[in-house]
């Protein structure tokens, strides 16, 4: 199914909803899929079509959302470019991901003139919301052309979105994602609207550019719910589009969930609409899910855990799992599963396998790998990466983890940022989750660093809690009651804060280069 029949579908059905809303634009599906048409048609003017790439550097609009539709009703995928890039990291996507027709905003546009000459296949610019002498604007191209549906003969592993990692490690790998894995995603979690229900409106502040924020741009214009966009996260912007917008529903980071509710006058907006919150793409750290718990009492809560490689979500803690309104021990261990990242999504098959490629029973920690239908067409360009990540039917994520009894799955660590100490493999997560529990520790990274006697001992690094404070003996102490005591940090260092992502997650890299030489006992 070609992505672009999501509009089609909805625009029949409910065409005068209200579809799109940013601070400049408000469109009803109707007029979202006349839009659609005709940028279509704009774009076969052009020569775009199967076989080409289309990119966009903006941040998120109603206009990046058609140039999507549009780009897939002609048969071509859609790049969406990270506009926090420098210009090293721009020209090596644009290259890579053979890019020939490019959307760009004005605030971008002087780095496109930066790197102009690096970036020869690049044939067609059109500008979003302003004019430059000699570039066709979005709203002439849109002018220029008619309303036409467009209906292009896709197979439906074609790909139809080629997003990039981040690119913590190296430069970032384009993720090929089909149209059948982007379909698989939305008719497994979504249904057609009904146009006798009232319309549920979602609120997008995750940059289009993440697999997050993709998959909200076709799970919302599939279902008929309104999409409310924010160019930018930025709290009390988020606060006032769910009191101005009526939002139902939202999806945020942990670090966007943590600022919203530290915003000062967070108690004078009105948010009686919001129905359901839903986290992840990066862990959460657990006092700020117990105090999200508390702060939003009417609201589902839930927590989504997924990758790009996987088109976005593959497990689900559901709201039941955040409330605490059994007796004491369901409550306890509702708590003990607020750590979990819940079960595994109906279309999507789970495994924890062990390196000989063995699928390990309940309890076991091992590699979490994937199959299904939204599984990556692989890397683009990079075959090697690809038959790494996949192979034997299974999408390797990368991650530890294991599943219990009850079939949720407890995320330990990443393979790569394991810990061997004197043979004994350590998983950082696990020892972050303790240390988050102490009364002094707001968030922990748990690093290893080089040590002569083990090979490698944990480091555990902290942001502390305003006016709190422990002793290195204290927190050991408090964590050998709840962990084997080999677990325990050897080094323990306060800091400011963890460099990260765009996104919020900690770049364990970073701190390693930063961090890792400090051992615990230097030569």
């Amino acid at each position: 199914m070609n992505t672009a029949e999501f509009i089609t579908i909805t625009a029949a059905i409910v065409p005068d909803r209200i579809g799109l809303v940013d601070p400049d634009e408000r469109v009803t599906f109707e007029q979202f899929q006349s839009r659609v048409n005709r940028l279509a048609q704009g774009l076969l003017a052009m020569g775009v079509g199967k076989g080409h790439n289309v990119g966009v550097m903006s941040v998120n609009s109603v206009k990046f959302v058609e140039a999507y539709y549009a780009t897939s009703a002609v048969g071509a995928t859609f790049v969406p470019l990270n506009f926090r890039a420098k210009p090293d990291e721009l020209t090596y996507m644009i290259n890579t991901a053979d890019i020939s027709t490019l959307f760009i905003s004005e605030r971008y546009y002087p780095l496109l003139q930066e790197i102009r000459a690096t970036v020869p296949n690049v044939k067609n610019v059109i500008t979003l919301g302003f004019e430059a002498a000699g570039v066709p604007t979005y709203e002439s191209v849109v002018a220029g052309a008619e309303d036409i549906p467009v209906f292009t003969d896709i197979d439906e592993d074609d790909v139809s979105l080629l997003i990039f990692t981040s690119g913590t490690t190296a430069m970032p790998k384009g993720v090929q994602l089909s149209f059948r894995a982007l379909t698989a995603l939305v008719v497994n979690t979504q249904s057609p609207p009904d146009p006798v229900s009232e319309q549920e409106v979602v609120l997008a502040s995750v940059p289009f550019f993440h697999i997050a924020g993709a998959s909200t741009m076709a799970s919302a214009v599939f279902s008929g719910r309104r999409l409310v966009i924010l160019p930018a996260f930025d709290p009390a912007a988020w606060l006032q589009a769910v009191e101005s917008e009526g939002v139902t529903h939202a999806f945020v980071v942990p670090t966007m969930l943590k600022r919203v509710m530290e915003v000062d006058n967070f108690s004078s907006y009105n948010l009686h609409s919001l129905r359901a919150i839903t986290y992840g793409a990066a862990p959460m750290p657990y006092e700020v899910v117990r105090r999200a718990v508390d702060v939003f009492p009417a609201v589902d809560l839930m927590n989504a855990y997924g990758q790009t490689e996987a088109t976005g979500s593959m497990t689900f803690l559901g709201p039941d799992d955040h409330k605490m309104n059994g007796t004491p021990e369901e409550n306890e261990q509702k708590l003990v599963r607020l750590r979990s990242v819940g079960r595994p999504m109906p279309d999507i098959e789970i495994g924890i396998l062990g390196p000989d490629g063995r699928k390990l029973p309940d309890g076991e920690d091992g590699e979490i790998c994937v199959r299904g239908d939204r599984v990556m067409r692989g890397y683009h360009k990079q075959e090697e990466a690809t038959s790494s990540a996949i192979h034997d039917g299974w999408l390797h994520t990368g991650d530890v983890g294991r599943i219990d009894e009850d079939g949720y799955l407890f995320i330990t660590g990443r393979i790569k940022d394991m810990i061997i100490r004197g043979g004994e493999n350590i998983a950082p997560a696990e020892i972050e989750q303790v240390l988050e529990g102490h009364p002094s520790v707001a968030e922990a990274a748990v690093i290893g660093v080089p040590d002569l006697d083990w090979g490698e001992v944990v480091k555990a690094l902290m942001i502390p809690v305003k006016g709190q404070a422990a002793t290195d003996e204290d927190l050991t102490a408090y964590v050998k009651t709840r962990l084997a005591s080999y677990k325990a940090p050897a080094i323990y260092e306060w800091v400011d804060d963890f460099p990260r992502n765009h996104l919020g997650k900690v770049l364990k890299n970073e701190l390693r280069d930063q961090h890792a030489a400090k051992t615990a006992n230097p030569a």
